[in-house]
């Protein structure tokens, strides 16, 4: 079971620092509640977990799976890596069919996940300049193609019946995909919790990323730099946007937000149907997480950029004398599938147990569990053991690619 060495040469160990936050953040927006009561007991607002991951830790989570496909994809023959990439997406979207089972109440990203990773096995022969110009399309042109569709389809079906009916509104399990398979495919590509056909831009930009030099400091400073930069602009545009009463008029009343909660709603999509929003001119000027409009897509995809500069910075400043500090981090981004199914489990099998728990322990337990977990398997330098059965099982016959 053995992996590549942490601090190995050949590791860029931002990319696992990143990936760990991207986990840490999701357990993070599981177990803690996104928005709370103000201090004057009237209208709501956005907590710290709620301000900081909703929304950006699974995007950042898809956007270092396209850089991580792309750095390992890159040695190896494209037509070999393809057979590997989709024996892996066939795993996931399987793990993913099989966590749908698990009593936990959470949108288990694995089936998107593995749908993403059969979509991203068509890109990897692309150059860098054509990544780049895919993706940014992608990401511009993608929540127009799902506007119109949705818009389509609730003409043709009334908007009650197509956002109560063409959806599941559940994690996605084997029930459904022998039951009702047409409405699983239409759950996973357009109305699910992470619609793969905009949630593709996230993954074709981490497979741009990665064929940019990511050792050297200046590219994480660019990256830290446009990414933060560009999440900051689309929040900007879209407070100013929402100053006009007649947008905010239009989401109270086709949601059913009271207007105390409204700003809160609008900054971490609790409590809040979007659905019902979607091609009219409020979801096209909202930056709310997992909206899927232009704006949040450039939100999110910012905000990961920025992250993965970020990590890259602090691993590779000053020879990577913070690499030590950070091992527990890094060494959760090395075995993200392991934890993330672990905490799925241990949420399933623990439910009673934790009842009473308050939301900040819960949640303190499982981070320290991740980081302590991560860090015992970089000291021992190896896979965890879901990451060592997707290898073996999807690695087949790979040979080097010839340069």
């Amino acid at each position: 079971m053995r992996s590549t060495p942490i601090f190995s040469p050949t590791r860029i160990t931002g990319i696992d620092a990143a990936r760990g936050v991207a986990l840490l953040g999701m357990i993070s927006v599981h177990l803690m509640s996104l928005t709370q009561v103000s201090a004057d007991g009237i209208t709501m607002e956005p907590t710290l977990v709620g301000r900081l991951f909703t929304g950006t830790a699974s995007a950042l989570f898809a956007v270092v799976a396209g850089i991580s496909l792309s750095l390992w994809s890159s040695s190896r023959a494209p037509a070999q890596a393809r057979r590997s990439i989709w024996m892996r997406a066939l795993i996931l979207v399987l793990l993913g069919l099989a966590c749908g089972h698990l009593d936990t109440s959470i949108a288990v990203i694995l089936c998107h996940y593995g749908l993403l990773f059969l979509a991203a096995s068509t890109f990897i022969t692309l150059s860098t300049r054509q990544l780049s110009l895919v993706a940014s399309a992608w990401l511009l042109v993608s929540p127009l193609v799902a506007a119109g569709l949705a818009r389509f389809m609730q003409a043709q079906l009334g908007v009650n019946e197509y956002v109560d009916t063409w959806r599941l509104w559940h994690t996605p399990n084997f029930g459904d995909l022998l039951v009702q398979p047409g409405l699983l495919m239409w759950d996973l590509l357009f109305t699910g919790y992470y619609p793969v056909l905009q949630w593709t831009g996230y993954l074709l930009l981490g497979l741009a990323l990665g064929r940019l030099r990511l050792d050297r400091l200046r590219t994480g400073a660019l990256l830290t730099t446009g990414g933060g930069l560009a999440a900051l602009a689309s929040w900007w545009v879209s407070a100013l946007l929402f100053r006009s009463t007649a947008l905010r008029d239009q989401v109270m009343e086709r949601t059913g937000v009271e207007p105390e909660a409204l700003d809160a709603a609008l900054q971490t999509g609790s409590g809040m149907i979007d659905e019902y929003t979607v091609g009219a001119a409020s979801w096209f000027a909202a930056a709310t997480p997992h909206s899927g409009a232009p704006l949040d897509l450039v939100r999110s995809a910012g905000a990961a950029v920025a992250i993965v500069g970020l990590c890259l910075l602090a691993t590779t400043v000053a020879r990577g004398v913070l690499r030590w500090p950070l091992l527990p981090l890094i060494g959760a981004g090395a075995l993200p599938l392991t934890l993330y199914v672990g905490h799925l489990v241990a949420l399933h099998l623990l439910s009673d147990a934790t009842e009473t728990w308050s939301e900040p322990r819960l949640a303190a337990v499982y981070l320290v569990s991740a980081l302590v977990i991560g860090l015992v398997f970089a000291l021992l330098r190896r896979r965890g053991p879901l990451e060592w059965v997707l290898h073996e099982l999807s690695s087949g016959d790979v040979s080097p690619a010839r340069r």
